[in-house]
């Protein structure tokens, strides 16, 4: 990186692979899912885990006039690729002089502050984007509504592929929800050893409070907490409440763009300096995702008055 007072502007390389690391890093949910350092653009990624249904039967005819034949066609992989187009996202901040003076405005410290930012804006991207939401005071977006808008996140995907479970009105408990989500799922993610029950905070609060009153549902071992002794329970901020996932989150994609751009300018007229980030990156949920989401059940329509007539 050049030294303090010159714009970093594109980062190198190596530069923008340890900056990617510090943002994943900063991110937990990109340590569950699939986080590639991509350098083109637009394009498809393997997600091999997603490979299913390509075994074939095979023929050892010694008897037929052709010989050993078989059976099968060659299979190929593209059924594990998902494709993504990278979305440029700008994270423009002034830094004022007397922030300045504590932490420093070397290359390393802006960037530093700059991922854990990103970071944060970036996991609720992921989760909790939707382009078409409707904001609170309409023509008067806050910034939250703005940043989700960006893209669709995994929680809108999964929905609209259908990779959901529903609950209704017998499911009271956290516990419960769990476990109708569990029995709603194939037996493939049952017995994947990948497999975690994602939950919000709030529920999982809920969670600890409901087996302090019941039998014990949750398993303490090696430091992490297991519901029924073989799900690991994982708290993702950012998660609705009520929005519980089962399964594993590799099947998510989240390619980060390695053309990384880091700006500094002095900006006199508020006494700091302009910094900017420009980032590219995309949200994909593949088509064979091994996980499902815990939605409540569609409200029935209410009857017209008079009896429908």
């Amino acid at each position: 990186m050049p030294r303090e007072g010159r714009n970093l502007g594109l980062l190198s390389a190596k530069t923008a692979d340890k900056f990617l690391d510090m943002i994943i890093a900063n991110a937990p949910i990109l340590g569950l899912c699939t986080c590639p350092k991509v350098d083109l653009p637009i394009g498809t990624y393997p997600v091999v885990s997603m490979a299913q249904y390509k075994t074939r039967g095979f023929s050892n005819a010694h008897n037929a006039s052709g010989g050993r034949q078989t059976v099968a066609t060659l299979q190929n992989l593209n059924a594990a690729d998902v494709s993504y187009n990278v979305k440029e996202l700008v994270l423009p901040i002034v830094i004022p002089d007397s922030y300045a003076e504590d932490m420093g405005t070397t290359p390393e410290k802006i960037a530093d502050m700059f991922a854990k930012i990103f970071a944060k804006d970036l996991s609720a991207l992921i989760l909790n984007g939707d382009v078409e939401l409707e904001e609170e005071d309409e023509g008067n977006p806050t910034d939250r509504e703005v940043m989700l808008k960006i893209l669709d996140g995994m929680l809108k995907q999964m929905a609209a592929a259908g990779h959901t479970v529903t609950y209704g009105d017998d499911e009271t408990t956290v516990a419960k929800k769990i476990i109708k989500l569990i029995n709603g799922c194939p037996d493939d993610y049952l017995v994947n050893p990948a497999s975690k029950i994602f939950i919000s905070p709030t529920d999982m609060n809920l969670l600890w409070e409901e087996v302090t009153t019941t039998k014990p549902l949750i398993k303490e071992r090696d430091g992490k907490l297991y519901f029924r002794g073989k799900y690991e329970l994982m708290e993702v901020a950012g998660l609705p409440q009520n929005c519980i996932l089962f399964g594993d989150m590799t099947g998510l994609l989240v390619p980060l763009s390695r053309e990384v751009y880091l700006e500094t300018q002095r900006y006199p007229e508020a006494r700091g300096t302009k910094a900017v980030l420009s980032c590219r990156i995309d949200c994909a949920v593949h088509p064979y995702i091994n996980m499902r989401m815990l939605v409540a059940e569609p409200e029935e329509p209410e009857a017209p008055a008079g009896g429908g007539q």
